[in-house]
């Protein structure tokens, strides 16, 4: 991730958690040979009458005791250490200790088990705390810190509360972890496009070659910066009749192993490649040659082009993710340095000055 959410954004998340323990308390009892707490003196006091009435969760966890109830006994510790494990967020993130997924229970617990976490997940939209439902609450945090951009792509806008919702991106899937599925931890806000085309219900747990991998704690980190470090001017992909760079894609930070997990789920250095540095880079040069236009005029040589490659990126590109501006920096720094390079400068600022003297 580019940047963290802010952990007061969590403020409403006890849905899951209380639905966690109410599930381990039933079990617990069943396995003493007694009955499950009764409905809805099993409720906690003070979310009693916000759930008392939902018929739905009442009904699913009787369904989800019943199937257990029925399970021997060497089988139902292994239903327990699943609900405990996938509920530890987001010590899941951080550590690398194997998570069990619904797949690994007894066939006649997984129906009940996923039944209970579509709905749950469903009464995020529909529990108001407050001024607003849980979801909304979450959102509406994070709006209000200032975060405009999706932290894991750089690229998206997020829209504003009030307006239709993004999709909520379960880190850890519901269809594998359905004990997680009304964490709010477990639910950062995401682009459409990193929710719906890249992320999906890829396992960010476990990678493509089946060993466990550590992901990025969304409200914790940690958190990268991109740089182009080691791109090679004139060897990358031509486009309109130019030679682009070769760009070279750098995740700086600590943990790497959690950057790769980050670019191999949302691709990162793929989307970055083909969507922004290849698609827009002439135009950021074109923009570059107009401004250079209107402050200095024409007549001017190569190394006076290139020498106001600074002063630009200082005064012109944004700082931030606004506009995509922490590529388009990067961007001008490689060649702001390749135009220095001892070997290939003078076909830089060349590169550079044409540009310039043909801009309208």
């Amino acid at each position: 991730m580019l940047f963290s959410y802010p952990i007061d954004a969590l403020g409403d998340n006890w849905l899951n958690a209380l639905a966690v323990d109410l599930m381990l308390a039933g079990m617990n009892a069943i396995d003493d040979g007694a009955e499950p707490a009764a409905w809805p003196g099993c409720l906690p006091a003070n979310r009693r009458e916000i759930l008392a009435q939902r018929t739905g969760l009442r009904s699913k966890l009787a369904c989800l005791f019943e199937r257990y109830s029925q399970l021997p006994m060497a089988d139902r510790p292994d239903v327990q250490a699943a609900i405990i494990r996938q509920a530890a967020l987001p010590n899941v993130f951080n550590d690398n200790a194997p998570c069990p997924t619904i797949h690994s229970l007894p066939q006649s617990i997984r129906e009940p088990a996923s039944d209970l976490a579509t709905y749950l997940f469903g009464q995020l939209s529909s529990i108001k705390e407050g001024n607003g439902f849980l979801r909304d609450n979450q959102y509406s945090a994070i709006y209000a810190s200032k975060i405009r951009v999706c932290p894991f792509c750089g690229l998206n806008y997020f829209r504003a509360p009030g307006a239709p919702r993004h999709a909520l991106d379960h880190l850890l899937p519901i269809s594998r972890y359905p004990f997680a599925a009304a964490d709010l931890r477990n639910l950062p806000p995401a682009c459409d496009e990193c929710n719906s085309t890249y992320k999906r219900a890829i396992d960010i747990l476990v990678g493509n070659d089946g060993l466990r991998r550590r992901c990025c704690d969304p409200y914790l980190g940690p958190t990268y910066r991109i740089t182009l470090e080691g791109s090679e001017f004139f060897n990358g992909n031509e486009i309109g009749g130019y030679t682009l760079p070769r760009w070279n894609i750098n995740i700086v930070g600590q943990e790497p192993d959690r950057a790769h997990t980050w670019d191999a789920v949302y691709q990162i250095k793929t989307r970055y490649t083909r969507d922004i540095l290849d698609a827009d880079f002439l135009s950021w040069i074109a923009h570059y040659s107009r401004w250079f236009i209107r402050e200095k005029g024409r007549d001017h040589d190569a190394a006076a082009v290139a020498a106001e490659l600074p002063r630009y990126i200082e005064g012109v590109v944004q700082d931030g993710y606004a506009d995509r501006a922490f590529l388009k920096a990067e961007a001008f720094r490689l060649l702001d340095s390749s135009s220095r390079d001892p070997q290939i400068g003078e076909d830089v600022r060349q590169w550079l000055w044409g540009f310039v003297e043909y801009a309208t």
